[in-house]
């Protein structure tokens, strides 16, 4: 980095297109020159289930979804089913059934508006200097060191950013893998949430898709992932008389934590969203909305207060940090087979 000429200059670079780094580039000020890359090339493929919850369409309400995001059936009720004490019980929770290929697309499309993307763009490495945060990155075999006064990491839970800046986190990792079936087999209008400690201390999906179904599960990074999933599936089939051709496979590292220290929202010039900051839910891996209402909070205090934006960012996202806090407790409560029965019992009441 140090023998490369600056090319370009930036207020804010965003590295990561996904919900976290588009509601970022959506909400922030037109004022600003923002750089956002991404190494994949769109539209791409996420390893998750798709659904949205309340929290999510709030921060999309004011958008024209269009209907092509959506899968069939749009809306879904969660069924919670557990193998370890054969219950099953349904969740008053309704879910928005949404293609994350197309959603994502969705989204980033609107954020092309606003700021210049970059695809198939990683980011190499980066520095922060006394004139701003030194930026290397690298597209088609070719370096360019770009200069900014923010970089963001919105680049996913395995962030390359976050594991610089915070080298001392130890959340734990899963394996999120699915795989998308045909099956003639119908749920209706339900997404399944298993729960079986011989597969995992987490659950497993089972999510229709239109003319397709997604079954999944996460698997606890170092675990044997395929013969975990390979059970996971023998019991659908066996129990539920799901099984199919296999039209994708998809697999991807989400963390999850289980203490609010994990969080990190940021250091010196660099700020982290959703997943890189660590806010998913434990419980049920959700986090599309933390997404969008990290990148909306880390998007006001640009807008408002640009030179102190971290500090007014980590302020706003107490409530956040809060919710995570909750959302453990009842991590740690479904994990154990005899408080999940507890915790079931008053769900169904």
């Amino acid at each position: 980095m140090a023998d490369r000429e600056i090319e370009n200059e930036y207020d804010i670079v965003i590295v990561g297109a996904g919900p976290a780094g588009c509601s970022l580039a959506n909400f922030l000020s037109k004022d600003f020159s923002v750089l956002m890359i991404d190494w994949s090339r769109f539209p791409r493929d996420k390893p998750c289930g798709g659904l949205l919850i309340d929290e999510s369409l709030d921060i999309l309400k004011n958008l024209d979804m269009p209907d092509n995001i959506f899968s069939y059936p749009k809306t879904l009720k969660l069924k919670m089913i557990d193998w370890d004490n054969d219950m099953e019980v349904v969740h008053k929770k309704k879910l928005v059934n949404v293609n994350r290929r197309s959603f994502d697309y969705w989204l980033l499309k609107l954020s092309e508006k606003k700021v210049q993307f970059s695809s198939e763009t990683k980011l190499v490495d980066f520095k922060e200097r006394d004139d701003g945060v030194h930026v290397l990155i690298e597209k088609s075999s070719k370096k360019i060191l770009v200069k900014t006064k923010y970089l963001i990491g919105a680049d996913g839970g395995f962030s390359s950013i976050r594991r610089r800046i915070s080298p001392e986190n130890e959340t734990k990792f899963y394996v999120a893998v699915q795989e998308w079936i045909r099956s003639s087999k119908s749920i209706g209008d339900f997404t399944y949430f298993i729960y079986d400690n011989e597969i995992n201390d987490y659950y497993s999906w089972i999510i229709p898709k239109g003319n397709y179904m997604i079954m999944g599960s996460f698997v606890l990074q170092g675990d044997d992932v395929r013969s975990k999933f390979q059970l996971f599936k023998n019991k659908v089939s066996e129990r539920f008389g799901i099984h199919g051709m296999t039209y994708k496979k998809e697999a991807g590292l989400e963390p999850r934590p289980m203490t609010a220290d994990e969080i990190c929202l940021g250091r010196g010039s660099a700020i982290l969203l959703g997943e890189a900051a660590c806010f998913v839910s434990p419980w049920s891996g959700e986090g599309i909305s933390f997404a969008l209402r990290s990148g909306m909070a880390a998007a006001n205090a640009l807008n408002s207060h640009f030179d102190d934006a971290l500090e007014r960012y980590k302020k706003a996202c107490e409530p956040l940090v809060e919710e995570i806090g909750e959302k453990i407790e009842k991590a740690k409560a479904l994990m154990d087979p005899a408080m999940r029965k507890d915790v079931l019992a008053k769900i169904s009441k």
